[in-house]
């Protein structure tokens, strides 16, 4: 069995989405073995910094907090799917999808992590439509997982208005984003997710290690 770690390092000067109200992310030195016998450190970032997870209150009010999401959701078998063929500013469309065996949870897989600490990253970035989106909702998906920013459109990322978040948060789906390596993923294999947030209680969503497990 293979294990592919998912997730970007959370360090200094990592890429956030840009808008001025996002934590930086920092991570500081606090204690030092010559100065008081041990290592530790001070972190600050955001809820949503690198490789993390959206719980349904990000978006709608009274919504699941990310402390309560059900582990049998973020843990189990996985569909890979690949969409390397979209490119920048490409949109998944229901007729990319109506074909597909809509499972619990689904991974698309774009490559686009590879733009990662470019100026590309948050440029035109693939991202669904609202027909393909609904097709998944409706046949049953509950985590949708991506190697790019999210799955709206790149004009709403910091908009007030990201309909697809809204379409999947409202019906209690849970979002995983700017995943890691997913080029390492054999899309002949079969796979299992193990996708775990900070357990921060009340918040919108966490930072996440993001795990598969390749058979």
């Amino acid at each position: 069995m293979k294990i592919i770690d998912l997730s970007f390092d959370v360090e200094n000067g990592m890429p956030t989405c840009g808008t001025p109200w996002h934590q930086t992310v920092k991570v500081e030195q606090m204690g030092t073995i010559d100065t008081v016998g041990r290592n530790t450190h001070s972190i600050l970032l955001g809820s949503h910094s690198g490789t993390h997870m959206d719980a349904p209150y990000h978006f709608i009010k009274g919504g699941r907090t990310i402390e309560s999401t059900p582990l049998e959701t973020l843990c189990g078998p996985i569909s890979v799917i690949d969409s390397t063929r979209f490119k920048a500013g490409d949109v998944v469309q229901f007729d990319d999808v109506k074909d597909l065996k809509v499972t619990e949870r689904m991974l698309f897989r774009f490559d686009w992590f590879k733009h990662w600490k470019t100026g590309d990253y948050y440029k035109a970035f693939p991202f669904f439509s609202e027909g393909a989106i609904n097709f998944l909702i409706e046949n049953g998906i509950k985590l949708l997982a991506m190697d790019t920013p999210g799955p709206d459109d790149v004009k709403n990322v910091n908009s007030v208005d990201s309909p697809i978040h809204k379409a999947l948060l409202s019906n209690d789906i849970i979002i995983v984003e700017y995943l890691n390596n997913t080029d390492q993923i054999d899309l002949t294999k079969t796979h299992t997710l193990v996708a775990l947030p900070l357990k921060v209680k009340g918040s919108d969503g966490s930072p996440s290690r993001v795990i598969i497990f390749e058979e």
